[in-house]
């Protein structure tokens, strides 16, 4: 069975010889040569079954990161040409091709909301959020239109088979659910929503970055057929996540923590682990994955480790 059955028959429920792997990494702000050879030399140490693309020199929105509240307001989209929503297509494109259509890829979408806090820091986006209402929702509806563009591009132009979505921003200490229904929910729906009008294969990822529980129950309703959440600070682990997450597929299972198991860890301490993952949470629609994005410089030999496991 090849990598694209492997990972087809496990969204459709069917049998597989092992379950897919995908784990996934940033690579740096890079020139656009150089992100696409990361990316091929991960997928050709690793040897996956999805790869994620994550192009890191769009991690923040092209803006003014001082710009006032005022003209933060005169703010419009940047459009479907440019180099922001072109780019991505782009290279997402010159990855695809390069794979040949061996493997299973997505490509990352972050929600407006998180989009706003890597572009202007936690403190400032929570500043602009708490004390100028008007511009910050205007710059989230700025953020989510261009997104939108650019997931149309990266699904129909590049060869892409999904998005992956992260959302960020439910931690338990950060809005009240009436906050975040009317502040920050419209406009990660509506990027969710345009990922799914072009594709049944989306991953939605629940992302525990902070190490701060999220209110779960605030996202998991969103269509896809994917779902990702960080297991060790959730507390919620992937046999939990059956009935929790009904019908979806699962991935993850390992922390992806600097000086955890898969990054420092003995081979034979990542294969009992992997049998751990798979014997917990079954192996029908499930995925091997991670909490989050791996350390960069996790040795590739282990997640070839796991796939060893999963194959015996």
């Amino acid at each position: 069975m090849n990598k694209r059955e492997r990972v087809a028959n496990t969204l459709a429920g069917l049998p597989t010889d092992r379950p897919p792997v995908c784990f996934w990494r940033h690579y740096g702000p890079l020139q656009p040569e150089e992100t696409v050879r990361q990316h091929l030399a991960f997928f050709e140490a690793t040897d996956m079954d999805i790869l994620k693309m994550m192009c890191d020199e769009f991690f923040t929105y092209p803006m003014d990161e001082n710009a006032t509240p005022e003209e933060i307001l005169a703010m419009r989209p940047l459009g479907r040409d440019h180099y922001y929503v072109r780019g991505q297509a782009e290279r997402a494109g010159q990855i695809n091709e390069a794979l040949k259509g061996e493997i299973f890829t997505l490509y990352n979408a972050f929600s407006p909301y998180a989009t706003l806090k890597h572009t202007l820091g936690d403190e400032k986006s929570m500043a602009l959020i708490r004390e100028h209402q008007e511009a910050a929702l205007h710059l989230l509806d700025i953020i989510c239109e261009d997104t939108c563009y650019m997931i149309e591009a990266v699904l129909k132009q590049s060869g892409t088979a999904g998005m992956m979505l992260p959302l960020q921003g439910a931690e338990i200490d950060r809005f009240g659910e009436e906050e975040y229904r009317r502040l920050i929910r419209p406009t990660e729906q509506r990027v969710i929503e345009c990922a799914a009008a072009l594709s049944d294969t989306n991953l939605l990822h629940l992302c525990g970055w902070d190490n701060i529980p999220n209110r779960l129950e605030w996202w998991d309703q969103y269509p896809a057929k994917m779902i990702n959440w960080d297991v060790h600070v959730e507390g919620v682990d992937l046999a939990q996540g059956r009935s929790r997450f009904p019908g979806r597929v699962l991935l993850g299972g390992f922390n992806n923590r600097e000086g955890t198991l898969l990054h420092t860890g003995t081979k034979d301490a990542i294969q009992t682990e992997t049998r751990r993952i798979v014997s917990e949470a079954g192996r029908e629609k499930l995925i091997v994955g991670a909490d989050c994005s791996l350390p960069m410089d996790t040795n590739p030999r282990h997640i070839r480790w796991v796939i060893e496991a999963l194959s015996e």
